[in-house]
């Protein structure tokens, strides 16, 4: 490990009884950095999030770092508020560990975890501002954008839709876009049909029955199980021998008990199981006939849709967000339906149990074409770019996987269709600037070497034109008073 360079990850969160989509993502993302880096995760305290990176080797730190919420709801003392936090106690702490361990750059997550972002910038330590949710819209936006934008050296996006809420001078300058993926051995392939009559049996599923499953790691308000237990009945009147599976933690619990009440009210208590978290999810999955995603917020990707079709199930869900993104990706825009219209909803969900061969097809299809934008050779292809770039603008040495292989190039990113989310309210470049930076974009898009390459090659010619230029005009000067001297 001593040859790599030590990078930190910073972790809003360390849930004890689940794990979140956010959690497992980052983890994901330590994983397959741990090749090319030292990774050390840092979280607020011990949950399965750190006991599985401990698991797999990866380093962990404990530290309490307060979340700084209005970055995602921003308001108009966001910015004073920051300043507060940053005349904490646990911020002291922070700037002092990372003084003594000093990183060669730091990876935090989430808007919300902007603490270690201001420290590590305050030590000259590089910064990548890790984004996977789609901040609030409104008229205090530019204030969170703007601070992300001051304390960050490169901003991830793992969307278009979270991406959305920079300005384009930003999204050209730093943002670079990464998609999720999934590791192929948690998903036991060849174990799916064995895994599918076993949790179907548990569940006490007959062989005939259809299950529409739901999942998500904290059920609140806005992931739309309310909808969910609406559309169920319009379902049920329609496929009364269809069956429902909720699976997830009630985060909040009075409007879980709600739902659960209403499905009692309903007569449909029998045809619906209510399950907590579940530890494995290959089984959750392939139990299913169809998976539905009701979110009732814009998601920054929508983890829950995309694994479903990477187990090869049909996805219904919303239109919004990375939702909409990662359906179309997969050549399912027609399992989209308007946000809230629980109706549309009933209607596409009765269309795959009415056509099981059908819904059959497009989940194998739909896999496919995940595996080929979304999957892990693809994520690895990008990430690869991305650790090459990072050694080389703030490393000493260049990365080495520690195990050699062929990087096969990842499937383009697909264009996100019209009705792509609006531009939250941010200032315009003057026209002639926003002129060039479009002109430099098109530049890099026909250029076939890779963007996060360009750019370092970009700041080393302007680094040697700068000392060139310095050089120039010492020799000038020199002459000149050389020649007042003579005189």
């Amino acid at each position: 490990m001593a040859d790599k360079a030590t990078i930190v990850l910073f972790s809003h969160v360390s849930n004890t009884r689940s794990i979140t989509g956010a959690e497992k993502l980052l983890l994901f993302f330590a994983q397959e950095l741990s090749p090319y880096f030292n990774c050390i995760l840092v979280a607020p305290q011990d949950g399965k999030l750190t006991a599985q990176a401990r698991s797999f080797g990866i380093s962990v730190q404990l530290l309490s770092i307060p979340l700084l919420y209005g970055m995602y709801t921003p308001y108009a003392g966001l910015e004073a508020d920051a300043r507060k936090f940053q005349e904490s106690r646990e911020y002291h702490e922070l700037t002092d560990w990372l003084t003594s361990l000093r990183p060669a750059f730091i990876i935090t997550s989430t808007c919300v975890h902007a603490l270690p972002a201001m420290a590590a910038k305050s030590l000259g330590i590089p910064v990548v501002w890790k984004i996977s949710e789609t901040i609030t819209d409104n008229e205090y936006t530019p204030i969170s954008v703007g601070l992300i934008h001051r304390n960050s050296d490169e901003i991830l996006a793992i969307s278009q839709t979270a991406a959305a809420c920079f300005p384009e001078e930003v999204r050209v300058e730093k943002v670079i876009q990464l998609p999720p993926s999934w590791n192929d051995k948690e998903m036991m392939i060849e174990a799916w049909s064995k895994l599918r009559g076993e949790r179907r049996r548990e569940l006490k599923i007959k062989p005939q029955e259809q299950l529409v499953g739901y999942i998500s790691s904290f059920i609140n308000k806005e992931k739309g199980l309310e909808h969910f237990v609406k559309m169920a009945v319009l379902v049920y009147a329609v496929h009364p021998s269809a069956k429902f599976v909720v699976i997830g933690s009630a985060g909040d619990k009075s409007y879980y008990d709600r739902c659960v009440r209403k499905v009692k009210l309903e007569g449909l208590y029998t045809r619906f199981k209510f399950v907590g978290y579940a530890e494995c999810l290959p089984s959750a999955y392939c139990a299913m006939d169809v998976l539905v995603v009701p979110s009732l917020i814009r998601e920054g990707f929508g983890m829950t849709a995309l694994e479903g079709m990477a187990f090869g199930k049909p996805v219904v869900a919303y239109d919004s967000g990375g939702l909409r993104e990662i359906l179309h990706a997969a050549g399912c825009g027609d399992n989209l339906v308007p946000a809230s219209d629980i109706s549309a909803l009933a209607e596409r969900v009765n269309v795959m149990l009415a056509q099981p061969g059908l819904a059959i097809t497009i989940g194998a299809q739909a896999r496919e074409r995940v595996d080929a934008v979304y999957g892990p050779a693809a994520y690895r292809s990008r990430l690869q770019g991305l650790a090459e770039m990072w050694s080389l603008r703030y490393c000493s040495a260049p990365p080495v996987r520690e195990a050699d292989s062929v990087v096969e190039p990842p499937a383009v990113l697909p264009e996100l269709p019209a009705a792509s989310p609006a531009l939250p309210r941010s200032k315009a470049l003057p026209s002639r600037v926003a002129r060039k930076r479009r002109g430099k974009a098109r530049v890099r898009r026909r250029s076939g070497r890779p963007l996060v390459l360009r750019r370092v090659a970009r700041k080393r010619r302007k680094g040697s034109a700068r000392r060139r230029s310095t050089a120039g005009g010492k020799r000038r000067r020199a002459r000149r008073g050389g020649r007042r001297r003579a005189a």
